[in-house]
């Protein structure tokens, strides 16, 4: 896909909890800074909290909203980002940690039938005054074990992010380690994604390295631990 036709750029970074308030108050801790309130998404029975990181990237903290299960009862889907599937569940009761990243186009339909992956069903999404357009896979699943990206278009341009206070804390660089780094790395290129991604080989892993405030590097894990 040539970046003439779209823009293709890093939007956020998808950080999976087991409780949301527990996993935020142990990523605010790592990173000595507080996240800002995010919201409900009620199509998929998840919560979420923000940190802005440069230019329009942001941080998502998001957990099944346990809550709103008990009030409503259960969802006619599977959700997102893989937080269902037993393995997804049982890797955050250990400890919070990275599921995947999502990249921000300009025609997310033209963008998926081009990315060289299945992406997912598109799907328009609310929370709050927000609305975007999101793939996302029709059974939760993620793909590559969430090293290849969704996709999102945000209508207007209403990123969160604008709103979000500024963190001084900063995305240095995005890790895809994989058995086929070549193959992912082709992909990586063919979306012509603007944003610090670097794919190197090694077992499957996500790898967020974020850098604080006072310049400290805090590298984040999707392996299991």
């Amino acid at each position: 896909m040539s970046n003439a036709h779209s823009r293709a750029v890093i939007d956020h970074l998808v950080f999976g909890c087991d409780h949301l308030q527990n996993g935020t108050s142990y990523i605010e801790q790592m990173l000595g800074v507080g996240f800002s309130a995010g919201g409900k998404h009620t199509l998929m029975a998840t919560h979420n909290r923000l940190l802005k990181l440069q230019d329009s990237i942001y941080f998502e903290a998001i957990a099944i909203d346990h809550e709103a299960e008990q009030i409503h009862g259960g969802i006619d889907r599977k959700r997102w980002f893989s937080l269902d599937e037993d393995r997804t569940k049982q890797r955050l009761a250990q400890s919070p940690q990275p599921l995947t990243w999502v990249v921000a186009v300009d025609d997310i339909y033209d963008a998926a039938s081009k990315c060289g992956y299945a992406a997912g069903t598109i799907t328009t999404m609310t929370r709050g005054d927000l609305e975007w357009m999101l793939t996302i896979a029709e059974d939760g699943t993620l793909v590559e074990d969430g090293l290849l990206p969704g996709l999102i278009q945000w209508p207007g341009g209403r990123n969160p992010a604008n709103k979000l206070p500024e963190s001084d804390t900063r995305l240095h660089r995005l890790i895809l380690q994989h058995p086929q780094p070549d193959a992912i790395g082709q992909i990586i290129d063919q979306l012509g994604i603007d944003g610090p991604v670097e794919v190197r080989p090694g077992p499957a892993n996500l790898i967020y390295e974020l850098q604080t405030a006072s310049g400290e590097l805090v590298s984040l894990s999707g392996a299991s631990v």
